[in-house]
C-alpha cells in the first residue's frame, strides 16, 4: 500500500468562498486499486452539494461540484479521468493524448460515498481500476487532482495540486504532479 496526503491550491480565476482549504488522502492500495478521500473545508453551508442520487455513469458532472482524479503511466500519451460526484454519480473517460480521442473508460462502478458536517465536506471513493490497459500494474503512476467548487450562488472555484496554465485547465501534462509508486516501491 502507497500512501500520499496532498493540498489543493485553488486558481487564480476562482470566485466563490465555500472552501477555504482542500485536502486528499490517496491511497495506492493494490496494483489496480485506488482509494481517494477529498476534505473541504470552509463555509460548507454555501457549497452547492447535489442531492444523493443512483451511482451512475453522466457525462459533464465538472459543470458542478465535482471531484476529480487524473491517471497515466510514467511514459506515454495516455491517460484517464475519473469525475466524482457528491451524489455518487460519476464519469471515467480514456485519452491518446491531450483532450485527445475522448472516450468511456470501460472501468467498474466506483463506490463514493459523501459526508458533511459543519465546517468540513468529505468524499471517499473507491477505484477498481482493472479495465485501464495503459495504467501500468507494477509502474509508478503520474496523478492529477482536481475539484471543481460551486457555491449556491453559482460561483466556480478550480482547484488542483497545481495550475501550469492562464486558465483552469486539469488536462494539462504538467499538472500530473504527484508520482503514486506501486506498493512496496520508492517514489
Amino acid at each position: 500500500m502507497t500512501d500520499a496526503t496532498v493540498q489543493l491550491i485553488p486558481h487564480p480565476v476562482s470566485r466563490g468562498e465555500a472552501a477555504a482549504k482542500i485536502e486528499v488522502h490517496v491511497t495506492r492500495a493494490g496494483p489496480k486499486a485506488l482509494r481517494l478521500r477529498y476534505v473541504v473545508e470552509g463555509d460548507i453551508e454555501r457549497l452547492y452539494v447535489p442531492a444523493p442520487d443512483q451511482p451512475l455513469r453522466t457525462d459533464e458532472l465538472w459543470k458542478r461540484t465535482c471531484f476529480e482524479v487524473f491517471l497515466r503511466g510514467e511514459a506515454g500519451e495516455r491517460y484517464y479521468e475519473y469525475n466524482l460526484a457528491p451524489s455518487t454519480r460519476w464519469a471515467a473517460y480514456r485519452f491518446n493524448g491531450y483532450r485527445n480521442e475522448m472516450a468511456d473508460a470501460d472501468v467498474a462502478t466506483p463506490a463514493i460515498a459523501a459526508s458533511m458536517t459543519d465546517g468540513r465536506f468529505e468524499l471517499t471513493a473507491d477505484l477498481d481500476l482493472d479495465g485501464l490497459p495503459h495504467l501500468p500494474d507494477e509502474a509508478t503512476w503520474r496523478v492529477a487532482l482536481s475539484v471543481v467548487i460551486e457555491d449556491v450562488e453559482g460561483q466556480h472555484a478550480f482547484w488542483a495540486l497545481s495550475h501550469p496554465s492562464a486558465e483552469p485547465d486539469f488536462h494539462n501534462r504538467a499538472s500530473f504532479t504527484l508520482s503514486l509508486p506501486v506498493a512496496g516501491a520508492s517514489a
